[in-house]
């Protein structure tokens, strides 16, 4: 009787013979993930010393909040009574 191992594998659940092809995709996506995630870190951080110009949130008794920018409406938030 022929003996079957199985081997828990890192990305499919069963460990199974694949090809190089398949092997260096597997390779090169969790390369270029790490990298994603590097470029991230290093990447300089927006500014954040001056407030917003012109921005302004006014509540309404109905529980929306309204976003206006430079006195024009930009954009709704219901549910929403303070920031």
């Amino acid at each position: 009787m022929q003996e079957i191992t199985l081997m828990p594998g890192r990305m499919h659940g069963l460990a199974r013979q694949q090809s190089l092809r398949a092997w260096l995709a597997i390779l090169l996506l969790s390369a270029g993930g790490r990298l994603i995630s590097w470029a991230w870190r290093v990447a300089p951080a927006a500014r954040r010393d001056e407030a917003a110009a012109g921005l302004e949130f006014h509540a309404d008794a109905d529980g929306s909040g309204r976003i206006y920018v430079d006195g024009q409406l930009r954009g709704t938030l219901s549910g929403v009574q303070r920031l």
